[in-house]
């Protein structure tokens, strides 16, 4: 397969799995060099928030060595982090308020960085 077409199998890919999981908006996506993201500016936040989690646990992971976590805890900070996401798409939804697409993106952080790092700390048997 060439390079070219490789590519181009990728991008397809990435707008399929998007389409999967997001809206896919316009008008609530970024854009780079005119081309849409595949998902929009909450997903992106999400899912760039879930990388950094994800590394910075298996970072600090690697530093201290095993570390336990009680589900209990995780829980609760779980329901606590998701509360800038959920607020700011129930707003956005009754029509109360809608940020910019870096504002979404901004408080969609918070829960992705959470979830990357419980994900990780499931996949290092950290949390059970």
């Amino acid at each position: 397969m060439q390079l070219a077409s490789f590519a181009g199998f990728l991008t397809a890919f990435a707008y399929t799995a998007g389409a999967v999981v997001c809206h896919q908006l316009p008008e609530r996506s970024f854009a780079l060099a005119g081309r849409q993201w595949p998902v929009c500016a909450r997903c992106s936040g999400l899912y760039l928030g879930a990388i950094v989690g994800l590394a910075a646990w298996l970072m600090v992971r690697r530093s201290l060595g095993p570390v336990g976590l009680a589900p209990r805890h995780v829980m609760r900070v779980l329901a606590v982090i998701t509360a800038p996401t959920a607020i700011s798409w129930a707003t956005g939804v009754l029509g109360w308020w809608d940020g910019t697409n870096a504002i979404r993106a901004v408080l969609a952080l918070p829960l992705g960085i959470t979830v990357g790092a419980i994900v990780a700390a499931v996949a290092t048997k950290d949390l059970r």
